[in-house]
Formats: structure tokens, sequence, C-alpha cells
């Protein structure tokens, strides 16, 4: 009996199929490596677009507030007003002169000369209405400003007044 030698074939087949193997196991894994390495890419891309798309960076929002309040303004001088402030014993006042800014425009400026008894009684009653703490502290004119615009539009029924200034504030 004899023993049959390997044939040099079948051992270089086997080698052969070994080494498929281990490049099919690569090309495997260079195939996952690949999708992954893709859906890192797409979720910093996503990362990416929803920054500048909804954290508005920018600030282009900010901006486009920015250019409705650089619209040009007119300006109307209201008069001086003494008022009589809310206390026991009556002795307190308010002494203002009040000039108000509001869209340059004709039609505008006209509904504004017309309404100016309006626009002066709404400022008045606002003002009568305060106690001397409300508007003696340096703060308390930002704060008034901010009521009279808010009841002048409303009173008027348009958001007409942009801005108030005063030009003189006495408190006694």
């Amino acid at each position: 009996m004899a023993f049959r030698q390997p044939k040099k074939k079948e051992a270089g087949a086997k080698k052969a199929e070994a080494a498929e193997k281990k490049a099919g196991g690569a090309s495997g894994n260079l195939a996952v490596m690949f999708v992954m390495m893709l859906a890192v890419f797409l979720a910093g891309s996503a990362m990416v677009i929803g920054y500048f798309k909804f954290l508005d960076p920018d600030n282009k929002e900010a901006q486009a507030e920015e250019n409705k309040k650089n619209v040009a303004l007119s300006s109307m001088e209201m008069g001086g007003m003494i008022v009589n402030l809310v206390d026991g014993d009556g002795s307190h006042f308010l002494k203002l002169t009040i000039t108000i800014e509001y869209p340059y425009d004709k039609e505008v400026e006209k509904h504004i000369e017309k309404k100016k008894h309006i626009i002066t009684e709404t400022m008045l009653l606002t003002l009568r209405s305060k106690k001397v703490e409300e508007v003696r502290p340096p703060e308390a004119a930002d704060k008034l400003k901010g009521e009279l615009i808010e009841a002048v539009n409303k009173r008027l029924g348009e958001d007409l007044v942009k801005k108030i200034y005063f030009t003189e504030y006495i408190v006694h």
C-alpha cells in the first residue's frame, strides 16, 4: 500500500480558500468602517446645518428687528406738563417736557397732529396715577416711557408712537 502524496494543487487550493476568507473578512470590515464614517459625516453635517438654521449665529432676526427700528422717525414736542402725584397730602408733583417720535410719513404726521389732544390727555392721566416712589428713582424714567408709549398706542388703536423723550424731568 502506498501513501499517496497530497497534490500541490489541493494544498494550494486550501491556502487560497483561507486567503479568500481573510480577504473577505477585511473587505467586510472595510464596508462596515465606510458605513460608520458615512454615518458620522451625516450626523456632523446635520449638526452644522441645524446650528446655522435654527440657532441663528449671525443674528439675522436681531438685524431684521434693528432695521425695523432704524426706520426714519419724525418728532413732535408735546410741551411741558405739571402733574400732581398720588399721595396723601398732595404736595408732590412731576414736571415734564415730552417729545414723541413716530414713523416719518405725511399721513401718520397728520394723524398724530389731529390726535395730539388725545395723546396729551392719555399722558396726563397715566402720569397722575403715579406715586412719588414710582417716579423718583433714576430707572423710573425708562419704565415710565414704556408705560406712556403703551397707553398712547392703546388709546390711538394703532402702534404709532415709537419713542418718548423727556427733555425735562423734575420730581418734587
